[in-house]
């Protein structure tokens, strides 16, 4: 299963989304292209969970 998000490329740069994307990788594959976010996992509730700790994460590079 997995389920795309849009990413808003004005707020998020470029950088911190493909690190995030490094970073979750023992947790679950995360691909994007064009701004979109691909989450893959077994459940959409829990793909939601990582999607929101996922962009937790990012917002987090953005205030640093």
């Amino acid at each position: 299963m997995n389920k795309i998000y849009e990413i808003n490329s004005k707020i998020y740069k470029n950088s911190f989304i493909k690190q995030a994307i490094i970073d979750f990788k023992d947790v679950t594959d995360i691909q994007s292209k064009w701004w979109k976010l691909t989450i893959f996992w077994e459940d959409e509730i829990e793909i939601e969970e990582i999607f929101n700790e996922f962009m937790n994460y990012v917002i987090w590079f953005v205030n640093d």
